[in-house]
């Protein structure tokens, strides 16, 4: 079964040598002068993570007040801000995010049942799907008891920041009162987050934004691939040829993805990446790049998978194809094919995190119904820990029923009481929730 999840092994010696190898990463983000595209996570066009590479890591690490977008706030908070019993994952957080203050200090919550709506730039995998079906679950639920208006809006701008831009601002003024955002941009809606706020509308971000008048909550994207890097270089001993399957070019969830496994491998040079291209978070298109990748390097052995998202196992299904020996491999999905490979293969995976779409969806509404009863959060920016199946826990996660050609996503079950724990520690004030709704 997968390693249990701990400290990163073998950090890199000073926080220079990350952000040094991210700058790297992003320079080349930045030429392609990329708009939103897809991500697995929800993703950005740009990452808190360049703003640190052009910094020094002290400056970084302290309140800024630099120029912020129109309708933003400047003014950056530091560490302290977050609760002593979170900040251990907020450890890179300058890789990744930016930190502001509370915006929701006047808010004043709706007297009725709340309306809920999502805003997200992409439909088209089974993550961002599945992200929605969840929030509509939970929504369904709250209507149920009373507490929410039936019916879940849900706008998709296809790739179209423009077009997100128009449908959330479509969404302010049409009387949602909470609406979840999956980002196409870290700056292209900050003025919009006025609006709402101005109109007492509660804005939940699920990807970093470089402004203070929506509340961020997310797992960190660097620290996660670092950790799931990290622990599969120590699972190869630390020698080995390295596949690395990267998400969709362009993204800056992608670079920095990359940047921490590329941080982790730092002073291990009996560690070699001897193919790196892109899968877009696809399963099919990692399976069919992986293909080729193999019929063209006849004589190369592959020792480990570098996975971004979702792709591992068809990059391992790819292998087994083309007769060569299964790789080890960390996976982060939390998906049912990755859970079977699992326990088919344990000595195989490495570590695995559960970076599915129905934990991420709840974490949102928690936050959302906390602020709703009035509860004040400590800071926008809520960064937590992405909870995974150990040797102990395993059979949590996994059922007999699934194969490594399952498409679903494990029971959210086993994650959630952890979370509510967690996010707990972040409010102060109002009243308790009446209840939390959970997704299947």
């Amino acid at each position: 079964m997968p390693a249990q999840p701990g400290p990163q092994p073998h950090r890199p010696r000073s926080r220079q040598a990350a952000i040094a190898v991210l700058a790297v990463a992003l320079s080349a983000l930045t030429a392609c002068g990329s708009s939103a595209v897809t991500s697995a996570g929800g993703g950005s066009s740009s990452s808190a993570a360049a703003s640190a590479a052009a910094s020094s890591p002290a400056a970084a690490a302290t309140s800024s007040s630099a120029a912020a977008p129109a309708g933003g706030s400047n003014t950056e908070v530091g560490i302290s801000a977050v609760p002593a019993g979170a900040q251990a994952n907020y450890a890179n957080y300058q890789l990744y995010a930016k930190l502001y203050p509370n915006a929701y200090q006047n808010f004043t919550p709706p007297t009725g049942p709340a309306k809920y709506c999502e805003s997200t730039f992409y439909l088209g995998n089974t993550y961002q799907q599945g992200l929605a079906a969840a929030f509509k679950q939970m929504v369904n639920q709250e209507a149920s008891a009373g507490h929410a208006q039936s019916g879940f809006i849900i706008e998709n701008s296809n790739n179209s920041t423009a077009t997100q831009v128009s449908q959330f601002q479509s969404e302010i003024q049409s009387g949602c009162n909470v609406i979840f955002i999956a980002a196409g941009s870290t700056t292209a809606f900050c003025s919009l987050f006025q609006t709402a706020l101005q109109k007492n509308v509660v804005v939940v971000s699920m990807d970093p934004v470089y402004c203070n008048n929506a509340i961020t909550v997310s797992f960190d994207v660097y620290e996660n691939s670092y950790q799931l890097a990290a622990n599969l270089y120590k699972g190869m001993n630390y020698q080995g040829n390295l596949l690395e399957i990267t998400g969709v070019p362009g993204v800056a969830d992608a670079a920095t993805a990359s940047a921490a496994a590329a941080a982790a491998r730092q002073g291990h040079p009996g560690l070699k990446v001897v193919g790196s291209y892109t899968g877009q978070w696809t399963a099919s298109v990692a399976q069919t790049a992986t293909a080729q990748w193999l019929a063209s390097h006849p004589g190369v052995k592959v020792d480990g998978i570098i996975d971004a998202g979702a792709m591992g196992v068809a990059a391992e299904t790819a292998l087994q194809q083309a007769g060569r020996p299964l790789a080890k491999v960390s996976l982060q999905e939390g998906d049912c094919q990755e859970l079977a490979f699992a326990k088919a293969n344990p000595s195989l995976v490495t570590f695995m995190t559960d970076q599915a779409p129905a934990p991420g969806a709840y974490a949102a509404m928690n936050v959302a119904l906390r602020i709703l009863a009035g509860q004040q959060p400590a800071l926008d920016t809520i960064l937590y820990p992405i909870p995974g199946p150990t040797a102990a826990t395993f059979n949590q996660w996994y059922t007999s029923s699934m194969t490594t050609s399952s498409a679903c996503f494990a029971s959210p079950k086993p994650a959630l009481p952890a979370l509510t724990t967690y996010l707990g520690q972040f409010f102060t004030g109002g009243q308790a929730p009446a209840s939390f709704p959970e997704p299947s």
